[in-house]
Order: C-alpha cells, then structure tokens, then sequence
C-alpha cells in the first residue's frame, strides 16, 4: 500500500493520539521517528517529532480529520488566555503579570 505524509506530531503521545482518531474512522496508519524519544537528553527537540503516514487512497478524509483537530487546539489554546485590563494586550494563561506593561 502507498502512504503518504499526513501530519508532524510534537511526541509520541500526540502521535499515539493522532493515530487513535485516524482509527475511530478505519484508518491504517504508520507512525515514523517514534523510537527517539529513547534519546532525547542527547537530541534536538525537532528530532522527537513523529511523523504519520495514511495510505494515499485515505488521505483526503485523514487531512479533514486533522483539521478537526488543529480547530479543536486552537479553540482550546484560546480559551486560556487573558486580556491585560490596562493595555488590552493578550496573555499566556499562565502569566501572573502582563508582558507588556507589567501590570
């Protein structure tokens, strides 16, 4: 079976991750760089990246469940930040204190 390049995931337990959506919908995929996680005090972080492959046939539909997913980040990552009261900046949400002035 031909596969081809779906996604690069941070680590393994967002490959593993990926991979089990990809599974709810039947479809097969192969994961490639997971084992150096095994040396990762003696490489760079892009090294642990895991990337996944799906068969070309079932590309399209593991691109949509992707974009589901990066949606479902990103709406997620919006939720912890907060807006400084005094400039109107947005912070991490776990800053204390506003990066920009301080406050």
């Amino acid at each position: 079976m031909n596969y081809k390049f779906l996604y690069t995931a941070a680590n393994n337990y967002e490959a593993h991750f990926i991979q089990g959506l990809l599974m709810r919908e039947s479809i097969e995929s192969q994961l490639l760089g997971e084992n150096l996680s095994i040396a990762i005090g003696e490489l760079p972080t892009e090294v642990i990246q895991v990337d996944i492959l799906v068969p070309k046939n079932k590309f399209n539909q593991s691109q949509n469940i992707i974009s589901n997913y990066e949606k479902n980040l990103s709406l997620n990552n919006q939720d912890k930040k907060w807006k400084c009261k005094k400039c109107n900046k947005s912070n991490p949400f776990n800053f204390d204190i506003c990066w920009n002035c301080n406050k």
